[in-house]
C-alpha cells in the first residue's frame, strides 16, 4: 500500500517506528482481531479496502493503526487505548486525504479523568498554526482535550506542520507511559482506577457515534457488520480491571 497519500504513509511509518520501539510490544491477539487483518469491500461502486495492525505492552492494552482507502480516499486511525490500571490518557489521531489535499486531521490526547500537570505544560508549548480550523463534531465536545487539534491541510508545508505535531504529541504521550510502566500498576487508589476505566468506557462510546463511520461500513456490508466493527474493533470497550493482586 506504498501509493497511499504521502501524509498517510509518514505518519503510518511514525507510529510504527513509535510503537515498535516501546517495552514489551506484541501483537494483540483473538480470533476477531486476526480476521479483521484485512478487510474488502465495496461502497456505491467504489472499492474499500481496510488494513488493521494491533498491538499491546505493558500499559496500554491496545494500538491500533488503520490505514484505509475509500475510491480515491485515504484514511488514516489510530488509538492508544490505555490499561486503566495505570495512570494515562488516550492518544488518537485521525487524517483524511485524497488527490485533492487533506481534508481531516485531527490529533489529540484525550482526558479519562483529566490530563497530567507534566502532559498538559508540554503539550502547551507545542505551536504549530493552520490557516482552517475545523469543528469538532457535537459528540467530541466532551472526550477531547483542549489541545486537540483538528484542521483541514491546505498545502505541503501544513501536511509536513501536522506530521511533525503528531510525533509531538506521540512523544508526550509515550513519555508519560514509560514513566507509569516504571511505577507499575496498581500505584493509584482502586477508585481512582475505576473511574479511568469509567472515562474509558465514556469516550468509546461517544466515539461510537460517528454515524459517518457507521453509514460507510453499513452501507459496504450491512448494520450487523458495522455495529461489530464498531464496538468490537474501533471503539471496543475496555474490560473491568482486576482488583489489586488478582490476575
Amino acid at each position: 500500500m506504498s501509493d497511499f497519500h504521502p501524509l498517510v504513509q509518514t505518519l503510518a511509518t511514525n507510529i510504527r517506528v513509535t510503537f515498535s520501539a516501546l517495552p514489551g510490544i506484541k501483537p494483540l491477539t483473538g480470533n476477531l482481531i486476526e480476521s479483521m487483518g484485512t478487510v474488502n469491500g465495496v461502497v456505491d461502486d467504489e472499492k474499500l479496502l481496510i488494513h488493521n495492525e494491533f498491538f499491546k505492552c505493558p500499559g496500554l492494552r491496545k494500538i491500533h493503526l488503520e490505514t484505509a482507502r475509500l475510491g480515491n480516499l485515504d484514511i488514516l486511525h489510530c488509538v492508544f487505548f490505555p490499561d486503566s490500571r495505570y495512570d494515562l490518557p488516550i492518544f488518537g489521531a485521525d487524517i483524511v486525504a485524497s488527490p485533492a489535499g487533506v481534508g481531516a486531521a485531527i490529533v489529540d490526547i484525550s482526558p479519562v479523568t483529566g490530563l497530567s500537570h507534566s502532559i498538559t505544560s508540554k503539550l502547551s508549548k507545542i505551536k504549530y498554526t493552520f490557516k482552517e480550523v475545523r469543528a469538532l463534531p457535537l459528540w467530541g465536545d466532551e472526550i477531547f482535550s483542549p489541545y486537540c487539534k483538528f484542521v483541514r491541510l491546505k498545502n505541503k508545508k501544513e501536511e509536513d506542520d501536522f506530521a511533525s505535531m503528531v510525533q509531538d504529541y506521540l512523544d508526550v504521550f509515550t513519555h508519560e507511559l514509560m514513566e507509569n510502566v516504571e511505577k507499575g500498576p496498581y500505584q493509584s487508589h482502586w477508585t481512582d482506577i475505576m473511574r479511568r476505566f469509567d472515562g474509558q468506557l465514556w469516550y468509546c462510546k461517544q466515539q461510537r457515534k460517528n454515524d459517518k463511520t457507521r453509514g460507510i461500513l453499513a452501507k459496504c456490508f450491512d448494520e450487523e457488520w458495522a455495529d461489530k466493527y464498531l464496538n468490537n474493533v474501533l471503539f471496543d470497550d475496555p474490560k473491568t480491571p482486576p482488583s489489586h493482586g488478582m490476575s
